[in-house]
This record gives C-alpha cells, sequence and structure tokens, in this order.
C-alpha cells in the first residue's frame, strides 16, 4: 500500500510543477494550436479560451462571421493579431480578459494600436529555422532610423517609430546565427515570425550508398588560420563590455552617423545603436558609447569606444577605447586603448595602453604600455613598458621598460633589461646590458656595460669603459689586496677595486714603535697603465688619518701621491715600488701632534703653520705587494 502511496504522491507532485510552470507563462506567450479549418470566431475564441484560460470580452462584435486559419503552436499574441489584422476591430489584454473593441478609440491603446497613422508598429518572435525553439536576445533593427528592439525570454521584440518610407528592410542578427534580413511593404500593423539559420548547421555528405558523414560549418576553417590564429586578444574589460551588449554581440554590421548627441546610453540619438555606430562628431553629456570615432568626440564624463578613434578626443574623467587612437585624446583622469596610439596622450592620471604607442604620453600619474613604445613618455610617477622604448622615459620616480633604444630619467631609480643610450636617475639605475652610459646618486647595476657608469657605488659583470665612483666593483675587472709599507714604516694593507684605467682604494695600517701604535685608516683613486706585457705604470692618490692609540679622535691626515712600477708576475701576484709625495697636515691645538709627528718626522721639503695648522711637505718611498 505505501509504494503506491508513494507512487501517487510523485505524481501529483509532478503535475503541480506542470501546472504551475504553465501558469507563470504569461497569457500571450502560451501556444495555440488549431487545426487548418474554416470557424466561427465563436468557436475559435473557445478553442483558445480553453487552452490558455484567457476570456474574451467584446460588445459590437459579430462572432458568427467564419475565418480560415490555422496555428501549430503559435504564441497566442500571434493569433490575436492574425484574428483582428484586417478589420476595424482591436484587441487589448487587462488581465485574463481579452478585450475586443470594434469603435475607434485613442484612450486607452491597445497593445496593437498606432499612436498615429504616422507610426508604424513592428513586433513578432524569432525563432531557430531547425527546432523552432525561440531565441532571446536576438537584435532587430532598422539601420537608418538607429531603431532597434532585443528579444524577451519569448523570442518576442516590438517597435514603434514614425513612417519614414513605404517599404522597411528590417534588420535581424544574432551571434553564432547567420544574418537575416526582411523587406516589408510598411502599414499601421506588422506582427512577423522570423526563423534564423544557425552558422553551424550540419551538412551532409554520402560518401557511398552505406556511409553518410556529417560536417559542421564551423569545424571546415581555411588553412591559413589552422596555422596561425591573427585575431587580436581582447582585454577582460571589453569582453565584459560586450557580453553585456547584445547589439556588440550580434550585430556584425557596422552603422555610421555624421552627429551623435547623448546624455547616457541609451539616451543617445543613436538609441541602443549605439556600440554599433561610427560617429564623424560625438557629444555627450555625461557618458557617450560608440564604434569608433572618424573626427572629434567630447565627453563630460566618460566616452567608451569599441573600435578607432581619431582625431581629437576629450573625456572630462576617461577615455575608453578598444581599437586604435589616431591624434590627440585627452582624459582628465584616464586613458585607456586597446590597440595602437599613435599622436598625443594627455591624462591627468594614467595612461594604459595594451598596444604600441607612437609620438608622446604625459600621465600625471603613470604611462602603462603592454606593447612597444615609440615616444617621449612624462610621467608624475612612473612608466611601466612591458615591451621595447625608442625614445625618451621621464618619470618623477620610477622608468622599467624592456629594452630602451634612447634613455631613461628618473627622479629615483630606472630599470631595463638592454639599454641603448642613458640611465639618468637620482638613486638607481639598474640594467642587464647597456650600450651608453648610466649616472646616479647612490648606484648603478649592470651586468654588460658598453660604456660607463657614474654614481656612489657602481656594481657590474664587466665593462669597457671606466665606473667612476666612491666604490666600484667589476667582476671581470680589477680587484687586488695590497700589503705596502713607507719610509716611515707605516704598514697598510688595502683593496683595490675597479678597473685598470681607473680603482677605488681603502686602506688601513699600523706602525708599532715607542711604545704606543700609530694606526690609519683612509681612502684613496688610482690608476693602472700598461707599458708591456707585465709591466704597468701606477698613478695613486690616497688620504689617510693618522692617530695614536688610546687618544681621542683629532685631524691628522697624510695624503699621498704614487708614481711607481708594477710587474705582475701572473694573475694572482704582483710587486709596485716607487717614490711618492707626501703632505701632511694637522690641527697644532692637539696635544698629541708632537708625538704623531715623532713618528713620521723626515727632512721637509716645506714646514709651515696657518693659524690653527700646520703642514709639512716631503719626498718618500712605498714598496708594495699585490695579491689576487
Amino acid at each position: 500500500m505505501q509504494p503506491m502511496i508513494r507512487f501517487l504522491s510523485i505524481v501529483s507532485l509532478c503535475c503541480f510543477a506542470v501546472f504551475q510552470s504553465n501558469a507563470q507563462t504569461p497569457y500571450l506567450e502560451k501556444d495555440v494550436i488549431i487545426r487548418s479549418g474554416t470557424y466561427a470566431y465563436e468557436e475559435l475564441f473557445k478553442l483558445i479560451s480553453n487552452q490558455t484560460g484567457v476570456v474574451f470580452s467584446y460588445t459590437g462584435f459579430d462572432d458568427k462571421q467564419r475565418i480560415s486559419v490555422k496555428f501549430d503552436r503559435q504564441p497566442l499574441r500571434i493569433v490575436l493579431n492574425t484574428l483582428f489584422n484586417n478589420g476595424n476591430c482591436t484587441w487589448k489584454l487587462k488581465g485574463k480578459y481579452v478585450i475586443v473593441n470594434c469603435k475607434s478609440v485613442t484612450k486607452p491603446k491597445p497593445e496593437n494600436a498606432v499612436a498615429s497613422k504616422s507610426t508604424i508598429v513592428v513586433n513578432g518572435y524569432i525563432l531557430n529555422a531547425e527546432d523552432s525553439t525561440e531565441i532571446v536576445e536576438s537584435s532587430v533593427y532598422l539601420r537608418q532610423p538607429k531603431q532597434s528592439a532585443i528579444t524577451n525570454e519569448y523570442g518576442y521584440f516590438n517597435m514603434s517609430f514614425p513612417k519614414t518610407a513605404d517599404v522597411l528592410s528590417i534588420s535581424v542578427a544574432k551571434e553564432d546565427f547567420k544574418d537575416t534580413t526582411v523587406v516589408i511593404v510598411s502599414k499601421q500593423q506588422n506582427t512577423l515570425v522570423i526563423y534564423l539559420q544557425p552558422k553551424s548547421a550540419p551538412i551532409s555528405v554520402l560518401m557511398n550508398d552505406s556511409i553518410r558523414v556529417t560536417l559542421s560549418i564551423d569545424s571546415v576553417k581555411p588553412a591559413e588560420t589552422l596555422i596561425k590564429d591573427t585575431t587580436p586578444v581582447i582585454s577582460p574589460f571589453w569582453k565584459r563590455f560586450g557580453e553585456r551588449r547584445a547589439n556588440l554581440r550580434n550585430i556584425s554590421d557596422t552603422l555610421f552617423t555624421n552627429v551623435s548627441f547623448s546624455l547616457f546610453p541609451p539616451i543617445s540619438t543613436n538609441r541602443l545603436l549605439s556600440v554599433n555606430t561610427v560617429n564623424k562628431f560625438s557629444f555627450n553629456l555625461l557618458v557617450g558609447s560608440s564604434k569608433g570615432i572618424d573626427v572629434f568626440e567630447l565627453g563630460g564624463l566618460v566616452n567608451f569606444d569599441y573600435g578607432n578613434v581619431k582625431y581629437v578626443q576629450i573625456g572630462g574623467l576617461a577615455n575608453l577605447v578598444s581599437g586604435t587612437s589616431t591624434g590627440v585624446q585627452v582624459g582628465g583622469l584616464i586613458n585607456t586603448v586597446g590597440k595602437e596610439v599613435n599622436g598625443v596622450q594627455v591624462a591627468g592620471l594614467v595612461n594604459l595602453d595594451r598596444g604600441k604607442v607612437k609620438s608622446v604620453q604625459v600621465a600625471g600619474i603613470a604611462n602603462l604600455v603592454k606593447d612597444t613604445v615609440t615616444a617621449v613618455q612624462i610621467g608624475g610617477i612612473a612608466n611601466l613598458n612591458h615591451s621595447y622604448t625608442k625614445g625618451v622615459q621621464v618619470a618623477g620616480i620610477y622608468n622599467h621598460s624592456k629594452n630602451v633604444f634612447g634613455g631613461q630619467i628618473a627622479g629615483i631609480a630606472n630599470v631595463g633589461d638592454t639599454v641603448s643610450g642613458a640611465q639618468i636617475s637620482g638613486l638607481v639605475n639598474s640594467a642587464r646590458v647597456i650600450h651608453g652610459f648610466q649616472l646616479s646618486g647612490l648606484l648603478n647595476r649592470a651586468g654588460k656595460v658598453k660604456g660607463s657608469q657614474l654614481g656612489f657605488l657602481n656594481v657590474a659583470d664587466s665593462i669597457t669603459g671606466i665606473p667612476v665612483g666612491f666604490l666600484s666593483f667589476v667582476k671581470t675587472g680589477y680587484h687586488k689586496v695590497e700589503l705596502a709599507s713607507d719610509e716611515n714604516l707605516l704598514t697598510t694593507l688595502s683593496f683595490r677595486t675597479g678597473v685598470d684605467a681607473f680603482h677605488n682604494i681603502l686602506l688601513g695600517g699600523v706602525q708599532i714603535a715607542g711604545g704606543r701604535s700609530l694606526w690609519t685608516f683612509g681612502y684613496g683613486v688610482g690608476s693602472a697603465v700598461r707599458l708591456g706585457k707585465k709591466w704597468y705604470l701606477d698613478l695613486d692618490l690616497t688620504a689617510q688619518q693618522l692617530y695614536l692609540n688610546n687618544t681621542t679622535f683629532s685631524y691628522n691626515l697624510l695624503t699621498k701621491s704614487f708614481i711607481g712600477i708594477e710587474y705582475r708576475f701572473g694573475k694572482n701576484f704582483s710587486i709596485a715600488a716607487g717614490p711618492t709625495l707626501n703632505w701632511y697636515s694637522s690641527e697644532t691645538t692637539d696635544p698629541e701632534m708632537d708625538p704623531i709627528w715623532s713618528k713620521i718626522s723626515q727632512k721637509t721639503l716645506e714646514n709651515s703653520v696657518a693659524g690653527n695648522y700646520s703642514n709639512q711637505l716631503w719626498i718618500g718611498a712605498k714598496l708594495a705587494l699585490r695579491f689576487f
């Protein structure tokens, strides 16, 4: 017994669900089936009422008159338009009641009535030619008056517009379906049922008597498309933009107009077809949308263009272009272009471009380009290029480009992969390869340098020129440890780094004599000039501070200039010797001056006192051993 009850419950639920689904369908979208024949209107009303649930109400209408019809699952709307299309009667739906009125009325207007004799109403359904299913969100439009409608969930559309011609060409488009054009002789009321053929409709090919192969049109592509797909990659923003606009997805035709005015879409002279229309001149009070601009566009807030723009475009806040911008583009905050920029681009905040940029870019904050740049870029904060730059990048803080043919100037940092030209920054320059020079206030870093570096710190793997700075390190360059002694037996240990032509010297030393040690530390620069295969001429200039152990720090500076001969026994060992010219300067008020001077006292060429400082000058010598 229980299985039977469970079965009946399931059947009841299914029937209830079917009833509910049917009840939720609007009356005008319910299907009507009437076999071919000649019927009295009274009989047709009963059949229609039984199938749809509507009730007919009429006065002054002869329901005994007969009409020949056939309806094969047609929506009630089509059936009513057919029944009352040729008479002087009109209908309207109020609730479940179909009110038929055969008197002239202006208010309220029936659904299929028109405002005046000069107004055209076109409505109907768009169906799939293969299975007669409704096609949702298909585009129905007239090119010249820029009128359009989008079919609803039942494939229904309705348009009314002023009559401009006796013959109308109505276009229907839907993505993945073939475009269709219907020509009608215009009258006040037109009810259409239009069938669209899918693009992927299969083609049957008979191979022999027993084998049939079915091919899809979409599966047959030209050979070149199989080798390489040249379709440009659309940005996620414009992809979403297209997905939300049925006319843009459906209509492949491009419409044109000379002048367009817009408050914001779709309140525009181009109406819902604005995204399918290229304008010569476009004036948008707030927001405008088009498929492109041929001459000029002015927008109070934002300009959206799903196409190319030329020659002048001005947006109070932003210009958003999916195609190419040619000419001058000015945005109060943002400019973004999906393809190339050929001309001048100025933005209060950011220029964001996915394609090539040629000419000039100016942004209050940043210029960001995914493709190549052949232009002058000026960014208040940064310029960021994913590909190469042929020109100059100028930024208040930071420049970045994969390859640079020209120059980079930044307040803080420049970064490039290969740079042919100059990098100039307040703090840091970095490149993998540079053909030119780097100038920075703090650090220059590069792999291969064909040129020079000038900065506080210079680092490179190899360099053909000279790195000039407080400290330079070249991986394949000059770096040695030196142990040296002079005429005062002041022994120093120094590190020499850079290149042969110019290197930095960091030194420290000590002299142990008389019970208290004399210490020294200092800095210098040097150069080694090749004289032969293993012989070099050394030129050094160093300055070193002297002080005694356990004493307070005071001014005691010894400056040495050295001219010597260096012999390199091999890569890791050399010896150098030669004369020095020494200049010692110290404070006369320092009580430690005399003990220090007694440790380095020499026969002087000059011995003088000027104010609180004493100066001594003499000739000495240095012998040095160098390693590594």
